[in-house]
């Protein structure tokens, strides 16, 4: 049977490491170090949660461990490890830093999204789903609106059975992850009207979007389901995982849903070894079905052992004892952390600036990051612009204000047709199409990007341990950037629409080896979806712009101030954060969770390593804000009013 990553990159069996190390003579790669718990957590062979602050150094924490794993044979060949995280940048960073510290067992280490992987599973087991759950024509992965949900749900309401009135008030937003997706999928679907209020409404559901005539329509909280099903109906699949992935990692654990955490305990919750990584201070997707209290449900359902990461990597001293403030409002219980980085002097760590004008404090920000980039030589990318969650609100103003100064700004909230920004910017797509353009536009000295580009073409055409099909990937990839660059030399980028561009890269490719090598390497990346949020940053970069290296640079936005809310900086750091707009019209929301609230904050405020700079108006300060404010004078953060 075969099983998702089970093989290489090119589809041939990962050949064997010979050299096994001692595991008491192992040392960490790449590092100096460990701090002690670190060192526990890793030697631990069984279930392990670890609990990991901002900085804590997670990621290379789950290498380090992997490496310890694969180098001393704990986790034997041919037997994997499957690392599974929730954004896809954070898997993708994981397997790189994996494959730098252990490159010879890099093809031993498969990491993805959760939704990736059981969406794989579906879509090579689906056959072997029981006949009750068999798709008649396939399935298009839609997630419903709100709105739809609650026309479904008052729908639902009105045709129900009369012994179930009055027991169908779910919330719609809580309908999907909480009901749907913490219902098991029976073998056989129930049927008839002697069913209790949560089946009828799950199976109606179920009877709507996937068990129609036609194309299935399904999100990933279904298809989390169904791959769950799977498992649990074809006990061959789960013993052929368990056998492959003795060892499972899971990042941000406290960020499981239900259905995630029932999917996990199904599949690996025997004869498999799981690190849980998280920190219940930085749960921030509660409206999305994040479990409360995550890891505490890990630890007694696999009988883990906990251990916490006390270093921090990123954040100066004073930084981290601000941290522990808002910490301890969440944990009354946390440890406080200790600094590893060496602290800066000749500046305030922390500060709340008020201004009585947005314009002002656009002008005012802009002006000083201006004049700091200029004293210290630190880039715009150094620089981070958060806030919590109408970043709109702040782009025009900021835009204008450090452009004055000839200084980008990137926003990436963005939306480009179904993808943001930053989504856009990871994808295998957008790097491929970005550095063909980039290669044909300055044929020299882009070396990077010409091993980058020519690595893909080679995964594309299945030509990585072929040293002839390489040869003639290297080849092609000459003569088509060639080609593009007579092509670009002939249309002007102030006159040639982002259409015509894309159309003309596209064109040069072999489209259909490319689509094959997304949907089954790259999972969960939609080539058209990418395609058509590449267009419009395109289009967008071109506005006004002479140059096509110019066009590319304004694309990639890579030295720039980056605008950002604080649920997508989760994960980022840098030197100085601007946390922008602590008033209530941002954190209108507060009061309806202010323990997620109060993790957002936190999250937010985590990612500087050196300057974190908050900023206010003059408006009301009571009602639950005020919590904000307070956690700000208990930190001892002073306030200075700019006007």
């Amino acid at each position: 049977m075969s099983i998702p990553g089970q093989q290489g990159p090119t589809g041939r069996p990962v050949p064997r490491a010979t050299t096994v190390v001692p595991a008491g003579e192992w040392r960490p790669i790449g590092i100096s170090d460990l701090e002690p718990a670190a060192w526990e957590a890793l030697r631990d062979t069984g279930n392990v949660a670890v609990v990991a602050g901002p900085g804590a150094g997670k990621t290379e924490f789950l290498a380090q461990r992997a490496a310890y794993l694969l180098q001393t044979g704990i986790c034997p060949w041919p037997q994997r490890i499957l690392a599974i995280s929730f954004k896809k940048d954070a898997a993708a960073n994981l397997d790189r830093r994996v494959a730098s510290r252990v490159p010879e067992h890099a093809g031993r280490f498969a990491s993805m999204t959760f939704d990736a992987f059981t969406k794989s599973l579906v879509d090579r087991f689906a056959a072997a789903l029981p006949a009750d759950w068999q798709m008649g024509d396939g399935y298009e992965i839609r997630t419903a609106t709100k709105p739809e949900v609650g026309q479904f749900l008052n729908d639902l309401a009105f045709s129900a059975p009369a012994a179930l009135s009055g027991q169908l008030g779910f919330q719609p937003g809580r309908f999907l992850p909480d009901v749907v997706g913490g219902w098991h999928l029976p073998e056989r679907l129930p049927t008839g009207d002697e069913v209790d209020a949560v089946t009828y409404a799950v199976r109606e559901w179920w009877h709507a979007r996937y068990l129609r005539a036609g194309t299935a329509e399904v999100d990933f909280v279904m298809l989390n389901r169904l791959a769950e099903l799977l498992v649990r109906a074809v006990p061959r699949l789960r013993r052929a995982l368990r056998m492959t992935y003795p060892v499972v990692f899971v990042d941000e654990f406290q960020d499981t849903t239900s259905a995630q955490f029932s999917f996990l305990t199904s599949v690996f919750g025997e004869k498999t070894a799981v690190t849980a990584v998280g920190d219940s201070k930085q749960r921030i997707m509660g409206w999305a079905g994040a479990l409360p209290e995550a890891l505490h449900r890990f630890t007694d359902a696999f009988g883990a052992t906990s251990y916490a990461l006390t270093w921090n990597f990123r954040s100066s001293d004073a930084l981290v004892e601000l941290q522990h403030v808002i910490a301890s409002k969440l944990e009354p219980t946390t440890v406080r952390a200790t600094s590893m980085a060496t602290a800066e002097v000749g500046h305030e760590p922390a500060v709340l600036w008020t201004f009585s004008r947005s314009d002002r404090e656009a002008t005012f920000i802009a002006d000083w990051i201006a004049r700091d980039i200029a004293a210290s030589g630190r880039m715009p990318s150094d620089f981070a612009l958060i806030a919590r969650q109408t970043i709109k609100e702040f782009e025009p103003l900021f835009r204008a204000r450090l452009a004055a100064h000839g200084i980008r700004v990137r926003n990436d909230d963005a939306r480009l047709g179904k993808m943001t920004l930053q989504d856009l910017l990871k994808s295998e797509t957008a790097r491929l199409l970005l550095g063909l353009l980039r290669l044909a536009n300055e044929p020299q000295g882009l070396v990077k990007v010409w091993r980058d580009v020519s690595a893909t073409m080679e995964r594309v055409h299945g030509a990585t341990d072929d040293d002839r099909a390489r040869h003639r990937v290297g080849k092609n990839l000459a003569d088509l950037t060639t080609q593009l660059r007579t092509w670009l030399r002939d249309h002007p980028a102030a006159t040639t629409s982002a259409a015509d561009t894309v159309k003309q890269v596209v064109g040069l490719l072999d489209s259909a080896a490319l689509r094959r090598y997304l949907k089954s390497a790259v999972l969960g990346e939609d080539f058209d979806i990418a395609l058509e949020a590449f267009e419009a940053r395109l289009q967008a970069a071109s506005d006004g712009t002479a140059e096509w290296g110019d066009v590319l640079d304004e694309f990639e936005g890579a030295n720039a101030v980056v605008l950002l809310t604080a649920h997508r900086s989760k994960g980022l750091e840098y030197h100085t954060v601007f946390f922008l707009g602590i008033h209530a019209r941002q954190w209108w929301a507060y009061a309806n969770d202010r323990r997620e609230g109060t993790s957002t904050f936190f999250v937010g405020l985590s990612r500087a390593a050196h300057r974190l700079i908050f900023t206010t108006d003059r408006t009301d300060r009571t009602g639950p804000i005020s919590d904000l404010f307070t956690m700000l004078t208990e930190a001892g953060v002073p306030e200075i009013d700019h006007g």
